[in-house]
């Protein structure tokens, strides 16, 4: 069963509650396995592949400040793509449909805002995940 855009949401944690990056027009989140290749002469000439981690990276595009309590604004947004050290990493959830969750922690990468003299300034941020990510999927009973 296909997921409509729409019901994927990309929550960070500020202060006790889990606010949405809303007015986004689209969103990324890229999963690529960290390898490890080892050949060794007993291995005749096939590479031996090990998965020893995953790099989990999400792309939030084309955001508008809606300045809704629900939602993250711009300025909380700038605040945390400059703090550094343990302050700049923070919660997520990543939901997806009825509750499909992955959960971790993330710092922003990278933040850029555009502008021109006729639409609203958008921004793209994009997070990376550090550590382990959580990955959780609740189970819908069909209808008989």
């Amino acid at each position: 069963m296909a997921l409509a855009g729409y019901n994927i949401a990309f929550k960070l944690k500020v202060g006790s509650s889990y606010l949405t990056l809303a007015g986004r027009t689209q969103d990324d989140l890229t999963i690529a396995a960290r390898t490890k290749e080892r050949l060794t002469k007993d291995d005749q000439g096939d590479a031996q592949v090990a998965v020893s981690g995953q790099d989990v990276t999400f792309r939030a595009t084309g955001l508008v400040d809606m300045s809704s309590s629900s939602a993250i604004t711009r300025n909380t947004l700038i605040e945390y793509s400059l703090r550094t050290g343990s302050t700049a990493v923070f919660d997520f959830l990543y939901a997806a449909g009825a509750g499909d969750i992955l959960s971790g922690k993330c710092v922003i990468t990278n933040l850029s805002e555009s502008s021109n003299a006729s639409d609203d300034a958008t921004l793209t941020v994009d997070f990376r995940v550090v550590g382990a990510a959580d990955f959780q999927v609740e189970e819908v009973e069909e209808e008989s």
